[in-house]
């Protein structure tokens, strides 16, 4: 008998804002709608699996105080009746929507354009509000009432407003009460994470960092406050018990962060089970995994026991499969889960990945493929799907070891929230307010405490320092910036402190730079003198994730830039495995060009594989007319059907103009 456990975590960060209690992104609700919900929607129709899901406590009480009404989420307040909000207010909403919904939707894109030129009437405005509630609702959940407005699809009515607003309302006050059902009937375990997801292995201290495989400049003792990691840890598993009347048995650290000294204090509050990624446990046997060992229990000392994700077959799932038909991916998974099965008797094979971003790239929004994969699941009885807690009861081959390598699910390092300068900036910024609490909160009533732990507790939230750490779209690095900016000023309002002037510029520098690409390189498949790609874009694949990256990633580095005739791309490949590149170009024209780089093909990309990979692509085949931008992706497929995105859920952009326009700041 072969097990198989799968986690679906489920995450957002704190969102309102301290001072007025309101909510200014489209995320909640949205997450809420297209993937919370539906989640539990499809687990409740296949009764004959068992599943893991992680919802951080953040999150839930989120999803609660809006529920409650303690918290205004103004995307959701776009359905109330009266709602003023302008066309700038609804374009920012749609600048904080994923674009891979609202690409599929081509009113909205409409709507969109008329708002942005100012043309738009007050029914073009109420359409488009709607109908952002609607690209909302997932298919899953979708009933015959949303089809109908779908196909009604402009000129809504205020009874059009209503039915949806109370649809709204009603999931969120069903949501929550749902996962608890599921879980009282045994068909999933729910764990929790440390209250306002921090990275537990920084809070006990920084320089943990320091003692991993980083090539980053990590300061010594920016950092170290051991309590801070225990009341999160405590905080998180109060908030579960409250909510679902039970104690918590497992624990999803942040980002599956873990280090000896968390795993002893998950120990101290008899946690039974955690959870991270194989490379951790590679790293700590200091060989590859080559008997699977990863797919056995491994007890901690006197606890708790660790499962360790397999990164391959998760990353299936949560990459690989995104432009594949949705059956054909279940159809996959199911052949190599039945593959695996033969040398796996006794064994545990562990799913961990994203619940909800994942979702969005799959053609059938992950529909198909879920209903397919969980049929497969429910009907071979060569693989048994348990919760955690169940397979600490089975007779799984259970290990034990007295040390592990500190790192996250993303490798055998913290780089996505320290090491770069921004972030030890904020780990800094962080450090200066967590003193100046530390030396008030004995003068302050109880009340004032709580309120004061808090806003510590908002400080280290983990999303902060991941914005820190990676490139990103400008706006989305601010929002979260001010994000960071206002939990410090929150503590020390709240312990009486003066407040920084500091706080009031951004912590990373944001002043407006624009390089112009402008290259001429001969496309031989070798750097054939130094300057030759010198000015172009360059980038490393490992910061172009939202999530984590997937395992296995076959580029190394990236350039693109161009000249008056071409646009130029070079990949350096971290192997000399043939692979299949695709490189799709959105906008001013849609087209796909398909290169292999074990072999010569014929068409209008120009390309030599050799130490790099150099290819020249006529600017005639990718701009229509007097066009100057065009946006492409590029997408990897190697041999074993493993497939890279870059940028995931993104475009790269390029602009042409005059050689003699071409200027750096």
């Amino acid at each position: 008998m072969m097990y198989l456990s799968i986690l679906w975590h489920m995450h957002q960060p704190y969102y309102a804002d301290v001072n007025n209690g309101e909510i200014d992104t489209p995320a909640l609700t949205f997450r809420t709608l297209f993937n919370y919900y539906p989640m539990a929607v499809l687990t409740k129709k296949n009764p004959g699996i068992k599943l893991n899901f992680n919802l951080t406590p953040v999150l839930l009480i989120q999803i609660e105080d809006i529920a409650s009404g303690k918290i205004k989420d103004r995307f959701m307040a776009l359905l109330e009746e009266g709602n003023s909000a302008g066309r700038e207010e609804v374009l920012a909403f749609i600048g904080g929507m994923p674009p891979q919904i609202l690409g599929r939707h081509k009113i909205i894109n409409m709507l969109k354009e008329k708002a942005e030129e100012n043309s738009c009437s007050e029914q073009d405005l109420l359409d488009l509000k709607i109908y952002l509630h609607l690209a909302s609702f997932h298919p899953a959940v979708s009933d015959g009432e949303i089809k109908e407005l779908f196909k009604k699809g402009r000129n809504f009515g205020e009874s059009d407003r209503k039915l949806l607003h109370e649809k709204e309302k009603m999931i969120f006050s069903e949501v929550i009460a749902l996962y608890g059902e599921l879980m009282n009937e045994g068909k999933i375990e729910i764990s929790t994470s440390p209250m306002m997801h921090p990275i537990l292995p920084l809070l006990y201290s920084t320089d943990t960092a320091r003692k991993t495989k980083t090539s980053l400049s990590i300061p010594e003792g920016v950092f170290s406050y051991p309590q801070d990691a225990r009341m999160q840890l405590l905080e998180g598993l109060k908030t579960y018990e409250r909510i679902f009347k039970k104690q918590a048995a497992g624990i999803w650290p942040s980002e599956g962060s873990l280090s000896d000294e968390i795993l002893e204090l998950f120990s101290e509050q008899g946690v039974l089970w955690t959870a991270t990624d194989e490379s951790l446990l590679e790293e700590t046997l200091a060989h590859p995994l080559f008997q699977k060992e990863h797919c056995s229990i491994w007890d901690f000392r006197n606890g708790p026991s660790v499962f360790f994700r397999d990164r391959h077959i998760s990353d299936m799932i949560g990459f690989s499969y995104q432009k594949t038909d949705e059956k054909n991916a279940a159809g996959d998974i199911a052949e190599r889960l039945s593959a695996l099965r033969s040398n796996m008797d006794g064994r545990l094979l562990t799913v961990i990945l994203d619940g909800e971003n994942p979702w969005d790239f799959y053609p059938d929004y992950g529909e198909k493929f879920l209903t397919a994969f969980y049929k497969f699941l429910e009907n071979n009885d060569a693989v048994r799907t348990v919760t955690f807690s169940e397979a600490l009861k089975t007779d799984i081959r259970r290990l034990r070891f007295d040390h592990i390598s500190p790192g996250s699910w993303m490798g055998t390092n913290f780089d996505n929230w320290i090491g770069r300068e921004p972030a030890n900036k904020a780990w800094s910024i962080l450090k200066q307010a967590r003193a100046a609490a530390e030396e008030r909160e004995n003068c302050l009533p109880e009340e004032k405490k709580n309120i004061l732990a808090e806003a510590v507790m908002l400080a280290e939230s983990s999303d902060w320092f991941w914005w820190y750490s990676l490139p990103a779209d400008k706006k989305t690095k601010m929002r979260f910036d001010a994000y960071f900016r206002n939990s410090i000023r929150r503590i020390y309002e709240t312990a009486g402190a003066e407040i920084p002037q500091y706080l009031n510029l951004p912590v990373e520098g944001y002043a407006y730079e624009e390089i112009i690409p402008y290259i001429k390189p001969v496309i031989d498949g070798k750097i054939t003198h130094f300057y030759e790609w010198h000015d172009a874009i360059e980038l490393d694949p490992s910061g172009l994730w939202a999530t984590f990256m997937p395992a296995g990633m076959p580029v190394r580095k990236m350039f693109y830039g161009y000249d008056e005739e071409n646009l130029y791309i070079r990949m350096d490949f971290k192997s000399k495995e043939a692979v299949e590149i695709q490189i799709y170009f959105h906008e001013p024209v849609e087209k796909k060009f398909i290169i292999h780089t074990g072999r010569r093909d014929a068409g209008p990309v120009i390309y030599s594989c050799g130490g790099i990979t150099e290819m020249l692509i006529p600017k005639t085949e990718i701009l229509a007319g007097d066009e100057e931008n065009t946006f492409f992706n590029i997408t990897v497929r190697e041999t074993n059907g493993q497939e890279f995105v870059m940028p995931a859920g993104d475009f790269f952009k390029v602009r042409f103009t005059p050689k003699d326009e071409n200027w750096t700041v």
